[in-house]
């Protein structure tokens, strides 16, 4: 049985938590904070998180959405900063760098208490920046398809063109979409940074917010201490060219993994045979399946799309909390039952939490515009996923407004910044070897691989090597031996009672 507070780490990078509730009008000086100076340019009030101990600070940063001209309209970026507690008040903060593209950082403030960001209250400050575009720094929210509501758009075509475009028209009343890439929001963090009066920050990120981190330290490699980077990718991955192999690389690890426990492969012996024979089934077309509405609780029948199918098992091979109930769909698609398959997607949804505006601006401009054809049929060869999810992405982008993002952009990241990346072997999202890429340019820094760890950040391992880091900002000496003793959570025989929809 998976517990809700399983889900919610599984799901961390791209979930939501909380928001501020302002208190009162009462001045940041009220917190004793040791970088509040003369510098500080912020309105910062206190602010009350709940299930978060001690009173935080809250305020907004107004930016130009133009940062070229320096003129027009402006995004007000919402901050919150969690104080340090400890009588120890160090002087580096650790900044976080949520996921996505399109998850605000500050919808993450839950992990200050119980969860991975917490080893850091002590000694210093935590700060969350909702990255413009996101949270509610100017939220560029749209719907194109992520509501299961409609079964059949939500298990239709990938990126639905009338939705896109739909998206694209609501979201140009209120912003300059071309505005909303992670170049100019670093720039944004770096001015944020100096209006707070921190010299210098040690950074946290996962998922997407690594690629944002690798631009910061580019951008503004004086202001970075250390950095600690969780599921890597980098910006020459060229979201979402690499998907396909990843995804491959994870379900033949989850067939393996499946065949070596006894229960799993005792439920289901013949894993990989029976999932090539539901992908058969959709050769000649979408498939009609039977699925559970979630408004009547009754069966109807779906056309299921197989770039759909595909890409909701790619989704839940991220994490080893929903790679577990993948044998399962799959032995339960064989026998003609979808609704496993249909009541995992919709409990995993990460597309719901992100604004699809901001997704569609960076990784149309960051990674489509990079992609090649021959790129496309060398990475899918082989794969489940095949060229459709590309091929999908890169027709939505087609009619999408894109940001100057220069060729430079997919470089690799150089730098000499104290530097940790932290790679499990079974991500479905980002493999080991987008980490291993990545620092061989970087002078300072480390992978550690976990074998039997995903896209997630849930293991106290993790967090005692990432509290250890960032108090030393040294690579020597860090012990990871922790890692060898992660394991996969049991694969699921069953859907538990609390994930059913009915």
């Amino acid at each position: 049985m998976i517990s809700c507070r399983a889900i919610d780490s599984a799901v961390l990078l791209l979930t939501t938590f909380t928001f501020a509730l302002p208190l009162c009008p009462s001045s940041a000086s009220a917190l004793r904070r040791d970088t509040q100076s003369s510098r500080n340019r912020i309105d910062l009030k206190q602010c009350q998180l709940p299930n978060v101990d001690g009173s935080a600070l809250c305020g907004v940063y107004d930016v130009y959405e133009n940062r070229a001209t320096k003129s027009g309209q402006k995004i007000s970026l919402n901050i919150v900063i969690i104080p340090a507690l400890g009588p120890t008040h160090l002087p580096d903060p650790v900044f976080w760098l949520h996921g996505g593209p399109g998850a605000g950082a500050t919808e993450a403030v839950g992990i200050a208490k119980g969860g991975f960001l917490e080893v850091f209250r002590k000694d210093r400050d935590l700060v969350f920046v909702d990255q413009r575009g996101t949270g509610k720094s100017n939220p560029l929210k749209c719907d194109i398809g992520d509501d299961p509501v409609d079964l059949q758009t939500y298990f239709g075509k990938l990126f639905p063109v009338a939705a896109v475009r739909a998206c694209r028209e609501k979201l140009e009343k209120t912003a300059d979409l071309r505005m909303y890439t992670t170049p100019i929001a670093m720039d944004d963090l770096e001015e944020v940074r100096d209006a707070l009066g921190y010299e210098k920050i040690n950074i946290v990120a996962a998922s997407y917010g690594t690629i944002a981190a690798q631009v910061y330290m580019r951008q503004h490699s004086a202001s970075v201490r250390a950095a600690f980077l969780v599921g890597v990718a980098t910006p020459g991955v060229k979201q979402p060219l690499l998907f396909a192999r990843a995804a491959q690389h994870a379900l033949d690890l989850v067939i393996v993994d499946c065949a070596a426990d006894q229960t799993c492969n005792r439920a289901f012996p013949n894993l990989r045979s029976e999932f090539q024979a539901v992908l058969s089934r959709f050769d000649n077309g979408p498939i009609e399946v039977n699925m559970l509405d979630v408004t009547t609780k009754e069966l109807r029948s779906v056309r299921l799309e197989r770039e759909n199918y595909v890409e909701r098992l790619r989704l839940l091979l991220y994490t080893t909390t929903f790679a577990r109930y993948v044998p399962l769909v799959v032995h339960e698609a064989y026998g003609g039952n979808f609704v496993p398959f249909e009541t995992i997607s919709i409990r995993y949804n990460p597309g719901s939490l992100l604004a699809r505006g901001m997704y569609l601006t960076v990784t149309c401009s960051e990674g489509v515009r990079f992609i090649s054809s021959s790129e496309i049929v060398s990475e899918a060869k082989g794969t489940f996923v095949g060229e459709r999810r590309v091929r999908a992405h890169m027709a939505a982008c087609n009619d999408w407004p894109k940001g100057d993002v220069p060729t430079s952009f997919i470089e690799p990241v150089k730098s000499d910044i104290p530097i940790i990346m932290f790679s499990g072997e079974v991500d479905g999202s980002s493999p080991p070897w987008f980490g291993k890429n990545a620092v061989r340019y970087m002078h300072n820094g480390i992978q550690i691989l976990a074998r039997y760890y995903g896209h997630q950040l849930d293991s106290p391992c993790l967090w005692e090597v990432m509290r250890t880091f960032i108090n030393s900002a040294s690579v020597r000496e860090i012990d990871s031996s922790c890692t060898e003793k992660i394991r996969r959570p049991p694969f699921a025989t069953e859907i538990p009672p609390q994930l059913a929809l009915q």
